[in-house]
């Protein structure tokens, strides 16, 4: 997500005034053909907001998970890995009639846990501070995806602006965590094969 948080003028100096924190965390998985990339799970602070009232979230296209710091956690990431990772990967690999044998390449970032065991996914860890080298969603997907993302919200707001006669700060409150989803698949699908592919050229030149 952007590092950037954008505020108003006004706000900034209104009585009592105190940044937002309200945020999200999408944890992010490609494979190396560059042709596939797994659901990303999506961490909110809220398990229910309002812009998601009887909405069925597994029909999303993020894999919805919450906690009060928007963090992705141990647990939430053994919930994605068993209930999202596993059988969209297994899957894709019987679309592509390949045998279900998966190497899963992880950093060591805390909520990575150590003991995921599954008989056809070999786990490996990079080795500590290393991610920045070597790591391909390091290399240039989280780059690309941010730049997706930024873009794209900017136009939402230019959309609304012109279509319903509004200011910026107006348009900003209409924006809820429903269109922040919408916005991340699009940002996500518009990412080309070659740049996944191309990513994981540090680790595996052979790809």
């Amino acid at each position: 997500m952007p590092k950037r948080t954008y505020i108003s003028k006004d706000e900034k100096v209104a009585p009592g005034f105190k940044v937002s924190k309200d945020r999200v965390t999408l944890l992010m998985c490609s494979n190396a053909s560059g042709d596939y990339m797994v659901k990303p799970m999506l961490v909110y602070k809220s398990l229910n907001p309002r812009a998601m009232k009887n909405l069925n979230k597994s029909n999303l296209p993020v894999y919805w998970a919450a906690n009060r710091k928007a963090w992705v956690t141990t647990e939430l990431f053994k919930k994605w890995f068993l209930n999202c990772f596993v059988p969209s990967v297994e899957n894709y690999l019987k679309q592509k009639n390949l045998d279900f044998k998966v190497l899963l390449i992880l950093d060591n970032a805390p909520s990575h846990p150590q003991d995921l065991n599954h008989r056809n996914i070999k786990i490996t860890f990079l080795p500590p501070n290393t991610t920045a080298l070597l790591q391909p969603l390091d290399q240039g997907i989280i780059a690309t995806f941010k730049t997706n993302y930024i873009r794209r919200s900017l136009q939402w707001i230019l959309n609304k602006i012109d279509d319903e006669s509004m200011d910026v700060k107006e348009a900003w409150k209409l924006f809820t965590i429903l269109d922040c989803i919408n916005l991340i698949n699009s940002s996500i699908r518009e990412i080309k094969p070659m740049t996944l592919n191309g990513c994981w050229r540090k680790i595996w030149p052979e790809s």
